[in-house]
């Protein structure tokens, strides 16, 4: 339950930052959900087969990104869809990383509730 609170509150603080700031949503969203893609990369160490596939991933949500900019915005969400779902992979396929306790089930509930 703490985890869900924590979650609707760091989402919402970044829903009300836009807002106060009078931040494009289109840009933030693709800003947000390529920065969270790239977390992962400093999460896989020195592994190199562990940090190809997460750069691979980030550079796809980059280009997603990209993509929901110039063409689909609604690109957006489905991104954050897409990333809460390779938050979960992590939960059952998490060799050799060091990412913090707790923090993938964070990310499937911020993801979520920013998409």
């Amino acid at each position: 339950m703490t985890l869900l609170l924590i979650a609707v509150a760091f989402a919402a603080l970044i829903i009300i930052g836009i807002e106060i700031f009078k931040f494009s949503p289109l840009y933030m969203g693709a800003l947000t959900l390529t920065a969270i893609a790239f977390i992962y990369v400093g999460f896989a160490g020195s592994n190199y087969e562990i940090l190809a596939i997460e750069s691979a991933q980030a550079l796809l949500m980059l280009m997603l990104s990209y993509y929901a900019i110039t063409k689909q915005p609604l690109l957006i969400a489905f991104g954050l869809i897409l990333h809460a779902i390779w938050d979960a992979l992590h939960l059952w396929f998490n060799p050799e990383m060091h990412i913090p306790e707790n923090y993938e089930v964070l990310c499937v509930l911020v993801d979520s509730i920013l998409a």
